[in-house]
């Protein structure tokens, strides 16, 4: 992501030692969910996933009452009632529109960002404060005082010269409230840092999963200092150059270089679980309809195109009924993002494989073997004169869709397929308003 230039940065900065920060919202859905409701500030809050199944981010009071994250709602019913803990529906679209909020005011305080998931970022700082440390540190509370004053969202970060580090460095911040929020490799002496390794567990490292972190327990290696005094060549030897990078970020050597722009996807996947099993034809082409407006709308977004869409649905497989599942794909004549052309041949796989009768429980699309934008509507022989026409019509018409939706916000305009059955849609009974994208949300004074 491009950023604006910090004013603390200087130029000639070239010979400095490279800096990362790594910043993030804490409890960023729960805080997210505080916006704007200022009762559930004093208040435990958690947040469920899709069809209000399992709690996905809690804070730290809903923690201190004995839920964890991954805990189904169920099971948790009564110390939600004994701790009177708020409990919130999934609100993606709140959550992305305060996500860009954030992340746009991070921008502007820094060289270069790399937007890394919806609550994190890291960013360059190479030459803030001509790499003064302590000043270094100062200018990053800048940083979280106006993420909290502009946008509303509490954050911690961890400064490194590794992104490893870094996003380390951001954990002791989040675990050590004496710290006051920030974190700066840079500052500890090399006996504090030994220290902090030796007393964090090996898991809150950066690329380590669930395969490596067993692997690594069994030869003994429980501490992310214990990780960091490996030989880089076992690790190398044992799994692979992946992890030998990660052992030499820890180790202060820079291997992971900050993604200003996000590589294109490969391909795009969009599913959903059904709030209810549908046996319907008309919820699963639904279904079917809504996912692929979301999927065209990445697509279009990072300016590719798809030459093949594909469905996938099946019944419960844990459901005691018969069972049915698909995958199916068809590779189109010209690769295009016309949501239109892209939505028929779903459609169409979907009515082709649905089979009467069978309570589907799941359903979504995928596009794959995308191109560049450019490399499309262009006619591969001498017949395609007239296909590539229509596609060129459609994106017209396409781009007329982009504007309203711009203008309007998402669902200005839709296909009528999607409207031909609710029944498919995600159980979010606790959904909060969307006061910062939705005109009927909006916040009303007095």
């Amino acid at each position: 992501m491009r950023a604006g230039k910090s004013p603390a940065f200087k130029n000639g900065a070239a010979d400095m030692q490279t800096v990362f920060l790594h910043i993030d919202g804490n409890s960023f859905y729960c805080s997210c969910e505080r916006l704007f409701k200022p009762q559930l500030r004093t208040r435990p809050v958690v947040v469920l996933s899709n069809n209000d199944g399992c709690i996905v981010a809690l804070t730290k009071e809903a923690k201190k009452a004995g839920l964890k994250r991954g805990m189904p709602l169920f099971q948790a019913a009564s110390v939600v009632r004994r701790a009177n803990v708020a409990v919130c529906s999934s609100n993606y679209e709140l959550y992305n529109s305060i996500s860009g909020r954030m992340q746009r005011t991070i921008a502007g305080m820094i060289p270069a960002m790399e937007s890394y998931s919806i609550d994190e970022v890291f960013g360059d700082l190479t030459g803030v404060c001509e790499g003064d440390p302590a000043q270094l540190t100062a200018y990053v509370q800048t940083i979280r005082r106006r993420v909290r004053r502009w946008v509303g969202i509490p954050t911690c970060a961890g400064i490194a010269p590794t992104k490893t580090l870094a996003k380390l460095c951001d954990h002791f911040a989040k675990t050590y409230p004496a710290f006051d929020g920030v974190v700066n490799w840079l500052e500890l002496n090399e006996e504090r840092r030994t220290r902090a390794m030796a007393i964090t567990p090996v898991k809150e490292i950066w690329g380590v999963g669930s395969r490596t972190l067993e692997k690594l327990q069994a030869m003994g290696v429980a501490s992310v200092l214990d990780f960091a005094r490996m030989d880089a060549a076992l690790i190398r030897r044992r799994f692979g150059v992946v992890l030998e990078r990660t052992h030499r970020e820890i180790n202060g050597i820079s291997c992971i270089a900050l993604e200003k722009t996000a590589a294109p996807r490969q391909q795009i996947v969009r599913t959903r679980s059904f709030g209810t099993a549908c046996s319907g034809l008309p919820a699963l082409v639904a279904a079917v309809s809504a996912h692929m407006a979301d999927a065209v709308r990445t697509l279009r977004l990072q300016h590719s195109a798809a030459k093949t869409a594909g469905v996938l649905f099946h019944t419960d497989p844990f459901g005691r009924g018969p069972h049915h599942g698909v995958f199916e794909s068809v590779r189109l004549e010209h690769a295009c993002a016309d949501l239109l052309t892209l939505t028929n041949a779903a459609v169409d796989l979907a009515g082709r494989f649905y089979k009467p009768g069978m309570a589907y429980k799941k359903a979504g699309v995928f596009l794959a073997d995308l191109v560049p934008q450019s490399e499309s509507l262009v006619p591969e022989t001498l017949f395609d004169g007239e296909a590539v026409e229509v596609l060129k019509r459609r994106e017209r018409v396409q781009e007329v869709v982009d504007r309203l939706s711009r203008k309007m916000g998402r669902g200005a305009l839709v296909l009528a397929s999607s409207r031909t059955s609710e029944d498919w849609k995600m159980r979010r009974s606790r959904l909060s308003p969307c006061c910062t994208t939705q005109w009927r949300d909006i916040l009303k004074v007095g």
